[in-house]
């Protein structure tokens, strides 16, 4: 059989050819796939502003729902889109009232920039923002779960944690964790910014109260993404 060969995959982005780009987490550069469905987009709505964003948009949109919910087994009703998962995290964190003295429990592996969000709340507020120890190398995931209730008591409110930790790129039991804090009437914000496109997703298994992920950090790292889910990518932008 023939050997098919493919491009090397630096090709496939608009990247300066004088510079090692490494750093696609922060902010990953387009994939050439992508930046023309972007442009496509771009020029459909400077034809037709008004008629794009008050006849055709919330179609388009419902439609990119559509595919996102069916590539991470979601209701598409469930589903938001915001610019990034830090944004997603301060939307929720903003949402909630909290009280003196409520906590919000996270593990000692969350990502900086969220745990801003919670740190302004409780000075604002007189919460508390806890940090679960969790050693490394990490237990198996019934001693995790052990590990980490120790910090629930009954002031617990909020349990904030990543499902793809980006310090250590550990995978935390998040499916365990939201059943028990379930039952204990315990909310759950889980950051999934490292999650789509390195895991599979089951949404509805995981139960949730609120997940927050991106789509620029590892999808386009998958061998074949839908063109819908490409033109997703427009709107996480």
């Amino acid at each position: 059989m023939p050997v098919l060969e493919t491009p090397p995959l630096r090709t496939l982005f608009l990247l300066d050819p004088e510079v090692i780009f490494l750093n696609h987490g922060s902010f990953g550069a387009t994939p050439r796939p992508v930046f023309e469905d972007y442009q496509h987009w771009q020029r459909a709505l400077e034809r037709q502003p008004v008629q794009f964003i008050v006849s055709e948009l919330n179609t388009h949109l419902t439609a990119a729902r559509q595919a996102m919910g069916a590539y991470i087994h979601a209701d598409p009703d469930d589903l938001v889109f915001v610019p990034n998962a830090t944004f997603g995290v301060n939307v929720v964190a903003r949402s909630l009232t909290l009280a003196e003295g409520d906590e919000i429990l996270a593990s000692n592996h969350e990502y900086g920039a969220c745990e801003n969000v919670w740190d302004f709340l409780c000075r604002k507020t007189g919460a508390v923002y806890k940090r679960q120890p969790i050693p490394l190398p990490i237990p198996s995931p019934d001693e995790w779960v052990h590990q980490f209730w120790q910090g629930v008591t009954a002031r617990t409110k909020v349990i904030f944690l990543s499902h793809l930790t980006s310090p250590t790129a550990a995978t935390f039991p998040i499916q365990a964790i939201c059943a028990r804090a379930r039952a204990e009437g315990i909310l759950t914000v889980i950051d999934g910014a490292h999650a789509p496109g390195q895991i599979p997703l089951e949404m509805e298994a995981l139960g949730a109260d609120f997940y927050t992920g991106n789509c620029h950090k590892w999808e386009f790292s998958l061998h074949e993404i839908p063109r819908a889910i490409r033109v997703f990518r427009l709107w996480c932008e």
